[in-house]
Parts: C-alpha cells; sequence; structure tokens
C-alpha cells in the first residue's frame, strides 16, 4: 500500500481576507484527499517547516495546533496500515469535520488573528450548543436549522439574536467545509422585528447638560462621558472609557476605534473641549473609570481578552449611573451608552441633508460595501465643517 502525508499552504485559493487555506494531504494509493485545518497569509508561512513563521503573534499557540493535527492524521495512517480504520473513514473525516470541529477551526483563527470579541462569542457558542455540534457540516440542512431556532427561542432568545447566532453558525460551518451550502440553507431566516432604537431629543440634552451635579463624583463623570459621546460623532463608550488625555491635543481627538480598527482625527466642537478641559491629565486617562496594564507573563491575546472585559465591567457600571440621570432628570427612557450614538445619528439626520455625509460621520461598518463612491467625501475638513453644522 503507498501511503503518504503532508501539510502545506494551498496559495491557489485565496479568502477574501487575503489569507490561504493551510491543507493537511492525506495520499493513499495514489489517491488525494484534502483536510483545511487553518488559514495563514502567504506572508506569514514558513514553507521549510511548513509551520507559521515565529514573527506572527501568537505563533506558539497556532503552531502546537498544526502538530497535533498532524499527529493526529499520522494516527490515522497508522490505523489504515494496521487494518483497525478504512481509508474511506479517514477521508470522511477530512472533508467533513463536525460542527464541533468548525467550531475549534474558527477558534483558532480568531486567536491567530487577534479577534477577541468574535473568539468570545463563539466560544460561547460552541458550549452554548455542545448537544448539538456533533452533526457534520454537511447533514446541516434546512429542518435542522428550524429545529435549532426552536430550540435558542425555548431558552428565552429573542427573534433578534437567534438570527444574529444563526448566521454566524451557518458562516462558521460554512467556512470549513468543501462542500458549500444550498441557496435554500444560505437564505433560510426567522422573522424578527427590528427594536425601536432609542435617542434623546435636543430638549431632553440641554436637561442633562445642565442638570446639578456634584463635580468630581462618579455620576458626573459619566455624565460627561456620555455628552462627550455624543459630540464626537456618536464614538462608542469604550473608546471613550480607554482615551488618554494625549490624544485630545491641536483641538482633535485621534483614536483608533477599538472595535473596527478604523482610525479617526475628529474635530472637538466647543461643548466637548470644555469637558475635556475638566478632566485633562488628572487620572491614567481622560476619565477615571478605566484603568488597565499588560500583564507581561500573558500572551497578547489573553491580554486583550482581559482588557475586553475589563471595558464591558465598566460599560456595565457606565449604564447602571446613566439610568440614575435619567430619573434625576425625569427622562422617560432607558438611557445607556448606546443611545448617545442613535442621538447623534438622528441629529445629524436632521441636519445634514446628505446621506453619505451622514454615513461617514457615524462610521458604520456596512459602509466597506460602498466605499468606492465614499472615498471621494472622506476628507476631515469636509466631515468638521458638518460636525459644526450639527452643533450651530
Amino acid at each position: 500500500m503507498s501511503i503518504n502525508l503532508k501539510m502545506f499552504l494551498y496559495t491557489s485559493k485565496v479568502y477574501a481576507d487575503g489569507t490561504s487555506p493551510v491543507i493537511i494531504q492525506y495520499t493513499i494509493n495514489g489517491v488525494r484527499k484534502k483536510k483545511v485545518i487553518h488559514n495563514c497569509l502567504e506572508k506569514d508561512w514558513d514553507v521549510k517547516t511548513c509551520r507559521v513563521k515565529a514573527k506572527v503573534i501568537n505563533s506558539a499557540y497556532t503552531n502546537n495546533y498544526l502538530t497535533e493535527e498532524y499527529i493526529k492524521a499520522e494516527r490515522n495512517l497508522f490505523g489504515v496500515r494496521s487494518g483497525n480504520i478504512t481509508i474511506e473513514s479517514i477521508f470522511e473525516a477530512s472533508t467533513v469535520p463536525t460542527l464541533d470541529q468548525a467550531f475549534d477551526y474558527e477558534l483558532t483563527r480568531l486567536v491567530d488573528e487577534m479577534k477577541t470579541g468574535p473568539y468570545k462569542k463563539v466560544h460561547g457558542f460552541k458550549l452554548e450548543f455542545e448537544d448539538l455540534s456533533k452533526i457534520r457540516v454537511s447533514d446541516i440542512d434546512v429542518p435542522w436549522l428550524k429545529s435549532l431556532c426552536k430550540l435558542m427561542a425555548a431558552s428565552g432568545n429573542k427573534t433578534s439574536t437567534i438570527q444574529k447566532k444563526m448566521r454566524t453558525i451557518r458562516s462558521i460551518a460554512n467556512r470549513y467545509t468543501d462542500k458549500k451550502f444550498s441557496e435554500e440553507i444560505m437564505k433560510f431566516s426567522v422573522k424578527s422585528e427590528r427594536p425601536v432604537k432609542q435617542k434623546l431629543t435636543s430638549l431632553e440634552i440641554n436637561i442633562i447638560e445642565t442638570l446639578p451635579l456634584k463635580q468630581d463624583t462618579k455620576l458626573a463623570a459619566v455624565r460627561d462621558m456620555f455628552l462627550l459621546q455624543v459630540y464626537l460623532r456618536g464614538i462608542r463608550i469604550g473608546d471613550i472609557l480607554q482615551a488618554y488625555s494625549s490624544q485630545f491635543k491641536n483641538g482633535r481627538f485621534i483614536y483608533a476605534d477599538d472595535k473596527t480598527g478604523q482610525n479617526y482625527s475628529i474635530k472637538l466642537i466647543p461643548r466637548a473641549i470644555i469637558i475635556v478641559n475638566r478632566y485633562m491629565d488628572r487620572f491614567e486617562r481622560l476619565f477615571p473609570l478605566f484603568s488597565w496594564t499588560d500583564k507581561k507573563e500573558l500572551s497578547a491575546f489573553e491580554n486583550k481578552s482581559r482588557r475586553l472585559k475589563v471595558k464591558e465591567s465598566r460599560t456595565v457600571t457606565v449604564n447602571y449611573n446613566l439610568k440614575r440621570l435619567a430619573k434625576l432628570a425625569g427622562i422617560d427612557k432607558p438611557l445607556s451608552s448606546h443611545i448617545a450614538r442613535h442621538t447623534y445619528a438622528r441629529m445629524a439626520i436632521d441636519k445634514i441633508n446628505n446621506p453619505m455625509i451622514t454615513m461617514e460621520l457615524l462610521g458604520h461598518s456596512s459602509l466597506a460595501m460602498h466605499q468606492t463612491y465614499l472615498n471621494d467625501i472622506r476628507k476631515d475638513d469636509e466631515l468638521d465643517k458638518a460636525n459644526d453644522d450639527i452643533f450651530e
């Protein structure tokens, strides 16, 4: 029996993110079968060692995983030689992973790409659907998806949440199999009602601005953070929490969006400058609610994961105090940090009669699909003027 095994980067196929699949190839009596076990940029792959280059973030973790997969493949081939398993069973396992295996492949990819937020979500899915994850992805069909949706609904998930979870699971399963899903499976969805996006009126913003609060208290800091969110184009609370005083200089706020990685330079309107000056250089960050230092003994991914947990914890604190503020201000709305984004969006739409500019001001991630015609308006001076017009 002629039998051999090798692992390589299959550069003839390139995914949308620029990576190519890492393949384990079985060759038995001249018949080849491939199994996708990871994905990697060509520049990060070491052809000589058939592993990820050492300079790549979390290379040790990734290479350990690749080695484990290769050892499993060697065991399979030994089983064929000894007659304990069949060639067909190896081919089936190599081309049709279970949903559980697909989750593992995705978690490895997310660690490699330092995507801590998605990692947490996928890891949660793996635990939540543990009893269902033994199904092979090739056996996933519309009836299975329907049963999954019923199970999630019985567990108290809202229809919008069910839709998001189902799309993510379907995407992961589809990524790690050569047999792509049918159009019927890809288009399957559940009916869901869009949640009402709560926002504040200009009058309610004014009430919060003028609310008499004792300075240097947590409540006052939360009020100022919320207002600064509105003044800075609906910036996310995580970016305000982690902002340093040094990022506010020459009348601008310069930062990289913690969620998307997009870089921004925003002109500070007078109202924003007043708040920034109130806290400038007084604390570790601009505001005193977030403190963080990386631990040298942990990997970059582990530090980023821990920082994300702290950010989420502090966001809960902010939202708790915003509800206290709403009660003090007589505002009968479930005030939260995200309402600042909705509020700015509404004000922008009312003031700026150009949807292209308002979409750009908000920095929505969906703009990627419109990038070709939005580039012409992606200019700081035009955005700054539009931002000034909103608060005139």
